[in-house]
């Protein structure tokens, strides 16, 4: 298989060599099996809800929903062989992972108790009945008075009770030790109970940290935010452990596939090595400007193409001979079309037509045609250093395709779908 077949087959799916039967689902039912881990049908349920075209999956046939439910299936699949392998590595203990799952935590309580809170502001009786006797009919403007009153609401209630959340966790600040040109990480910013932030907690996703005051008690004031209202929605009890379970069982395979994708690019040398062993990814195609008219028959044909030999106009004829409705419509104008993309018999006849040259009679499944290139804008190969990017997504798709290949065999996978026919009595 060539690479620029592989990139089309996809990242995940193109790796997985068993593909499972089409399947009728039970309750609960164990799909597969990945070594210790296990795809259930109520996994591939709610992936499936979840699915950018859910909506539309009912009016699928048969044939496209087992279609569809067999490659989500394939990528949990994958998705298991990944974590395995990425827990075998021992990422769920690695540094940059367990810093994500601390600031993805913090970000759900936050939005957990600031959702709670704009939840509890509504616009009081009296106020609607002046909004409502000042807009009359107009329910634009009326829906965007209301808007604009709960938004301020929320803006004051929060200021409220984040300075009510510093008072009660004791928060202090130390903007004086703020200062342009800071280098020391250690340097506490702000302190409570329960909570610190320190200068290096803002700057270490900085490649190149600011030394703008400003920038930093802006930075520092966000982070205070963040933490006493994530501490707030703790100390209330609110649970948030499902849905970071579900992020870090999705997190943890995706780190492996982006520490194995950097391992993959690293080497420049085998980046090119691998453009200089297939061209045809820099390839550009010759483009053509086609003319042509398609007649039922090979004598239709034949004679129409004495006709344009003699000095009539090819264009002239489609429009009222060729049986292709949008040859006819467009008076045989195809406009441009990319060398390759024709019918193979088709491109064998042209091949080495010359511009306004009329083809001999070509016969398709569609019936006899006469074609003629009007004008063309050559092809050519682009410089790796062009289409870099190209290079790498495809490269990083063959080492995918071949490192899921190795797990398959590593990790035992077990298909347990039942088949639609074992399911009938």
């Amino acid at each position: 298989m060539n690479p620029i077949s592989m990139l089309k087959r996809g990242l995940l799916v193109a790796a997985i060599i068993i593909t499972p039967p089409c399947f009728a689902l039970a309750d609960s039912q164990v799909l597969a099996t990945v070594g210790t881990l296990q795809v259930t049908a109520d996994e591939l349920e709610s992936a499936m809800a979840s699915f950018p075209f859910a909506d539309r999956f009912p009016s699928m046939d048969e044939k496209d929903q087992a279609a569809l439910r067999g490659g989500m299936l394939q990528r949990l699949v994958a998705s298991r062989l990944l974590t395995l392998e990425a827990k075998r590595l021992g990422l769920e203990q690695d540094p940059v992972y367990l810093e994500e799952l601390k600031s993805f935590r913090l970000g759900l309580l936050y939005r957990h108790y600031m959702n709670k809170l704009r939840e509890r502001i509504t616009v009081p009786d009296d106020v609607m009945a002046d909004m409502q006797a000042q807009f009359g009919n107009d329910s634009d403007g009326l829906a965007a008075a209301r808007s604009a009153y709960l938004a301020d609401r929320y803006r004051s209630i929060r200021f409220q009770t984040i300075k009510q959340f510093r008072d009660s966790y004791h928060v202090k600040l130390h903007e004086e030790r703020i200062r342009p040109g800071m280098t020391d990480n250690d340097s506490v910013l702000l302190e409570g109970d329960g909570i610190r932030i320190t200068y290096g907690d803002l700057i270490k996703h900085q490649q190149q940290p600011p030394s703008n005051p400003e920038w930093i008690k802006q930075q520092l004031y966000k982070r205070a935010e963040l933490l006493t209202v994530a501490k707030a929605a703790e100390d209330a009890g609110v649970d948030v452990s499902e849905k970071l379970e579900r992020f870090a069982s999705e997190r943890l395979p995706a780190l492996l596939v982006e520490r194995k994708q950097q391992e993959w690019t690293s080497d420049e040398k085998a980046l090119h090595a691998f453009y200089d062993a297939n061209p045809q990814i820099g390839r550009i195609e010759e483009r053509r400007h086609i003319g042509q008219l398609v007649t039922a028959t090979r004598e239709e044909a034949a004679a129409l193409r004495k006709r344009i030999l003699a000095g009539e106009s090819l264009f002239a004829l489609a429009a009222q001979y060729s049986i292709d409705p949008y040859g006819r419509e467009h008076k045989g104008d195809m406009g441009w079309q990319k060398e390759g993309s024709g019918h193979p018999a088709i491109e064998q006849a042209i091949s080495k037509l010359e511009d306004n040259q009329v083809s001999e009679v070509v016969k398709t499944p569609v019936g006899y045609h006469l074609v003629t290139i009007l004008e063309r804008r050559p092809g050519g190969q682009k410089h790796y250093l062009g289409i870099r990017d190209r290079v790498r997504q495809i490269w990083i798709t063959e080492q995918m395709a071949k490192y899921m290949s190795q797990l398959a065999k590593q990790y035992q996978v077990v298909w347990r779908v039942v088949s639609d026919k074992a399911s009938q009595p």
